[in-house]
């Protein structure tokens, strides 16, 4: 069984990334889908400093991260190994215009069953197409999504909104 910590839309909110964090240090892995508005390597060090360890990290860019040098190399698509009967997507989204449509096809051409995107800042847990859509929403307005794998290979995603 596996843990995922997910966000999106950081929009430089240190302080809601690290409070976010510091309740699931036992995260196996973090996956963050842009529009982090600092350096990455920043978010890097602040995953790790909050975990207290190293740990998997998956990022992908978003639209207001291009014009930050350091994101030169970070794709804007990648795909994950959730668990041996489900592969994500995982995207910002706004190459897509946020459509669901577009994004199950890039999905299919991609061998997955599920989409994690962010861009739009409201939470999703919808399935479209037989594709599984998860959005954490914007940890910039508190949110964020934590996925757990079960030993059958199944996954449950639970969405999160911190009081402010």
């Amino acid at each position: 069984m596996s843990k995922y910590f997910v966000c999106s839309d950081i929009h430089g909110a240190e302080s809601r990334l690290e409070s976010a964090l510091s309740e699931h240090q036992d995260a196996d892995a973090v996956i963050v889908c842009g529009d982090l508005e600092m350096e990455y390597y920043d978010v890097e060090e602040i995953i790790r400093r909050c975990t207290s360890r190293s740990i998997d990290i998956r990022m992908v860019r978003g639209n207001c991260d291009s014009y930050i040098s350091s994101f030169s190399g970070v794709p804007d698509k990648i795909t994950v190994s959730l668990s041996p009967v489900s592969r994500a997507l995982v995207t910002h989204g706004h190459l897509y215009h946020a459509s669901t449509d577009l994004m199950a096809y890039i999905a299919h051409e991609n061998n997955c069953n599920v989409v994690i995107y962010g861009h739009t800042h409201r939470q999703q847990d919808k399935e479209i197409y037989g594709i599984r859509f998860l959005n954490p929403g914007s940890i910039r307005n508190g949110n964020y999504m934590i996925i757990n794998t079960e030993s059958n290979g199944a996954i449950r995603a639970y969405l999160h909104g911190m009081i402010m």
